[in-house]
């Protein structure tokens, strides 16, 4: 006896976001002093202050080490 073979094909889930044709950008990065996650979507509003490539601090631990007044 043996039992017929079944195949499962994986159907792809389409995300679908209102009022766009492509999903948004949004990157996380981590504090580097602190390891707080910090969003990446933009620049000047998340708080990430870069220094270095992929070298990243929140706006308190960039103040704290002098790189925010």
């Amino acid at each position: 006896m043996s039992s017929p073979a079944v195949q499962i094909t994986p159907q792809p889930h389409p995300i679908s976001h209102p009022g766009s044709s492509s999903p948004p950008a949004f990157d996380l990065v981590r504090c580097s002093r602190c390891q707080q996650s910090l969003g990446l979507g933009n620049h000047t509003a998340s708080g990430a202050v870069q220094f270095g490539m992929n070298s990243y601090y929140c706006h308190r631990c960039a103040a704290k080490v002098g790189f925010v007044r």
